[in-house]
């Protein structure tokens, strides 16, 4: 929730667009000072990670934040972190639903019951007045979810909730802000890991996180003092994972590793 000392919320909601990622990035490149969000009732070009296509219908939440200049270089890693303890904390405020349904998957997806409901997408680039721009998109399923993804998906309705897409914009913002001003541009970010590892799903488990060139499986041990993986594999070597796709494996495969 905002207080008396945050400055308003600069919000431009929008129709249909390619992505908010794209127009976000274009208003820091037109000289936006930021902080600013944009949403947009349906995407025509939404992506997500690795330039995935995102589905963007009517009906979901598509909304990005541009910020100039957050942090340093070195503390801009930590930032999908932050937004997802953002997330879940604007998801745990909805109607219908708690904190202890929603869940972060590393880095930062969002799991309501298990199942994937929200994504982050976040993109940055120096402009030519030498700001550093970063967006972060968030997606959010409200009313929609795709039929063919290959892992369990769910909506902000199927989970309970009758927020509206307003409601989950307004709780989704008073989240991500609440965390921002936690993290104080990378000075607390020890407060950011502790929430984030709370909220985690699959800590101690089993898991197979699948990188450019080849798929390691291990325990998902902890969160490094930057954010990355920490994955335990079977010869107990602890490996640091900064980016790849992660998926949580079922016990079973935990007890036939133990066995071999």
């Amino acid at each position: 929730m905002r207080d008396g000392r945050s400055p308003p919320r600069r919000w431009l909601a929008l129709g249909e667009v390619g992505s908010t990622n794209s127009v976000a990035m274009e208003a820091a490149r037109a000289g936006d000072p930021g902080p600013l969000w944009i949403t947009a009732e349906r995407q025509s070009a939404g992506r997500g990670r690795r330039g995935r296509p995102w589905s963007s219908e009517v009906g979901n939440l598509y909304a990005s934040l541009l910020l100039l200049d957050p942090a340093s270089l070195s503390s801009l890693g930590q930032l999908p972190l932050v937004i997802a303890v953002g997330m879940r904390r604007g998801f745990s405020i909805l109607s219908g639903l708690d904190a202890d349904r929603v869940r972060i998957k590393w880095p930062n997806d969002i799991l309501v019951d298990g199942a994937k409901c929200a994504g982050i997408l976040v993109e940055s680039e120096r402009t030519l007045d030498g700001r550093q721009a970063v967006v972060i998109g968030c997606g959010i399923n409200v009313e929609l979810c795709p039929d063919d993804a290959p892992y369990p998906v769910t909506t902000v309705r199927r989970a309970g909730s009758a927020a509206s897409v307003r409601d989950v914009f307004l709780a989704l913002a008073d989240g991500v802000e609440s965390a921002l001003d936690l993290w104080r541009s990378g000075r607390h970010f020890s407060d950011i890991r502790t929430e984030w590892l709370a909220g985690a799903a699959g800590l101690g488990e089993p898991c197979r996180v699948n990188l450019p060139d080849r798929s390691l499986e291990g325990r998902f041990a902890d969160l490094d003092a930057s954010g990355r993986l920490v994955l335990e594999t079977q010869d107990a070597r602890r490996l640091e994972i900064s980016a790849g796709d992660v998926f949580l494996l079922p016990r079973q495969r935990q007890r036939e590793q133990s066995a071999q």
